[in-house]
């Protein structure tokens, strides 16, 4: 008969609970650099829609938002609704270091046989936190 001694088990037990605690991420890929945003607390997000001159809705346009210092590209893609929200930009940089800046940040929208016409920003300049709106209305080319 096979017996364990109660170190053994008490081994086995710290064993077993280790292998189910999850996973911390490692710094070897994009999934670690992502932006992401706590549930209402977002540092700084852009959201709203993509609409042509004729006011329709444009889905699966890509939507950039750039941020010059520290040099980080997060893009997402309009929905059926051309509506889009891009991760938790101001979140990234804070979490590199760096001071949020609003003038640093540019967003661009993208989709093949349009070009912008016209960006609306709806949020304050001089906001530095928050969720913000921005619409595209772009025009066929």
């Amino acid at each position: 008969m096979f017996t364990l001694s109660r170190r053994q088990v008490l081994l086995c037990g710290v064993f077993a609970a280790a292998t189910a605690l999850p996973r911390s991420p490692l710094a070897n890929g994009d999934a670690f650099y992502e932006a992401q945003e706590i549930p209402g607390k977002a540092e700084f997000v852009y959201y709203g829609s993509v609409k042509d001159e004729s006011g329709n809705y444009i889905e699966g346009a890509m939507v950039v938002s750039e941020v010059s210092e520290p040099h980080l590209t997060y893009d997402v893609y309009t929905n059926v609704l051309g509506r889009y929200r891009t991760p938790d930009v101001g979140r990234a940089v804070t979490d590199l270091g760096f001071k949020v800046d609003p003038a640093k940040i540019t967003m661009i929208a993208y989709k093949p046989g349009y070009t912008i016409l016209r960006r609306l920003n709806r949020g304050s300049p001089r906001a530095k936190k928050g969720a913000f709106e921005m619409n595209f209305v772009m025009a066929s080319v």
